[in-house]
């Protein structure tokens, strides 16, 4: 009987590539993973996400170094199986937070390697020798390699099923939670993490559970779990319990969401540290639960009554973290801009760009505004990276703390005498 991976070998690396380049120190990183040195295990770790997984991109060296990866993880005596569940995961899908809080949807993520041909044209590119333009420049063939490895770990998504009852808690959370990303496999799993939600007594191992149910639940177009879960918003559940139900809700139900379950996230959204606090041991929105929470707010765009403007208000007020309350603001702003298309803009010069339009606003959204312009994030620095840039330009709005006062001087000055009132609900 052969020994552990000894089946390397018998693959030829050095015509795969990888994000740097030829994959020939590929076996060198996986055999890394059996060893007994905990450095050294850890090292091999990050040489595959840098290599295979680069940034969340997959390679030809990607799908072919699956089996070895499950081979490792089923091994008798493997440690660190919780970062191997979780670099398999990231194979399949990239980032598994790119896919929070709606899931993965197979069918719209391969639509480039669709386009190249039938199975037997794929099978050409495959069998080619590497070119690094192509490889590496071609949408459709990056499509492939990530198809290819998404396909080669669905295969074997019964590992994932078993691992759900293993003995190690890391394990068990991750094996979860990386069920939630294969939808084909969706029914058998669904089975199996409804146990782990109703059964389970850690609190963090079922709320992990939850928001596998609730993405699975989504894109099986299944909501019969939201109904279990409403016994989980109960003011004696845990923390992250209650909140994992209510997101959960938000995403199977949308606009039909409870009131009760709505208020558990608009409670959420008071208090971002505590929020983040109680997700801290199960992270799935990158963001952290706080923004999980806020994300699934803005999936709901529940109707802009005046307890659901005054809570998100408050919440704007005290935001202080540019990423996660960035995602806030965005949340209060899909309430009252709910058609992001019908945002009153004008051209303000010299960006060129256009503006919210302060003397076309209504009320409530010159209230959101002001909310949002109260924070302290506005005195923080840096203050127009990443997400506060990028919710700015969706919503037509600068991000510059200066320009932002200038903006609220501007809805403050012009919009008690020039917005029209405010609709119904507002």
């Amino acid at each position: 009987m052969g020994g552990l991976l000894d089946g390397l070998d018998d693959v030829d690396w050095g015509r795969l590539s990888h994000a740097y380049g030829r994959a020939g120190d590929v076996p060198g990183f996986l055999r890394a993973l059996a060893s007994p040195d905990p450095e050294g295990r850890r090292k091999g770790l990050g040489d595959l996400r840098w290599t295979i997984c680069h940034q969340g991109s997959r390679y030809r060296a990607s799908a072919p170094a699956v089996p070895f990866l499950f081979e490792v993880l089923e091994a008798p005596g493997t440690q660190d199986r919780a970062a191997i569940v979780g670099l398999l995961a990231s194979l399949a899908v990239g980032y598994q937070e790119w896919h929070v809080p709606l899931g993965f949807d197979p069918d719209g993520a391969f639509v480039e390697a669709g386009r190249l041909g039938q199975e037997s044209d794929l099978d050409e590119i495959r069998a080619a020798e590497p070119d690094e333009d192509e490889d590496d420049g071609d949408p459709g063939r990056l499509n492939l390699w990530e198809k290819d490895t998404y396909e080669a770990v669905l295969s074997r998504v019964d590992v994932f099923r078993r691992l759900a009852a293993d003995e190690d808690r890391d394990v068990r959370l991750a094996a979860v939670k990386a069920l939630a990303w294969f939808p084909a496999a969706g029914e058998a799993s669904l089975a199996l993490v409804r146990g782990v939600a109703r059964e389970q007594a850690d609190p963090d191992e079922r709320a992990n559970a939850i928001f596998c149910l609730g993405i699975l639940g989504h894109v099986l177009h299944d909501d019969s779990d939201a109904s279990r879960m409403g016994a989980e918003l109960s003011p004696d559940r845990p923390a992250a319990v209650r909140i994992a139900a209510a997101i959960s809700m938000g995403v199977l139900l949308g606009r039909e969401i409870p009131d009760e379950a709505l208020a558990v996230l608009l409670d959420a959204a008071q208090d971002l540290d505590a929020t983040d606090a109680a997700g801290k041991p199960i992270p799935w929105h990158w963001l952290g639960l706080g923004g999980h929470a806020s994300a699934v707010i803005r999936h709901v765009r529940p109707a802009a009554t005046a307890p659901t403007l005054a809570a998100l208000s408050r919440a704007s007020e005290k935001v202080t973290e540019p990423m996660g309350g960035a995602e806030l603001f965005a949340a209060l702003l899909s309430v009252v801009f709910p058609d992001g298309d019908a945002i009153p803009t004008r051209m303000v010069p010299p960006s060129g760009f256009p503006q919210v339009d302060p003397m076309r606003l209504t009320r409530a959204q010159a209230e959101a505004l002001r909310a949002i312009g109260r924070a302290p994030v506005w005195r923080k620095e840096p203050f127009f990276y990443g997400r506060l840039m990028d919710v700015g330009l969706e919503f037509h709005l600068p991000w510059d703390p200066k320009r932002y006062r200038e903006l609220v001087e501007a809805v403050e000055e012009h919009v008690a005498d020039h917005s029209p009132e405010a609709a119904p609900g507002e």
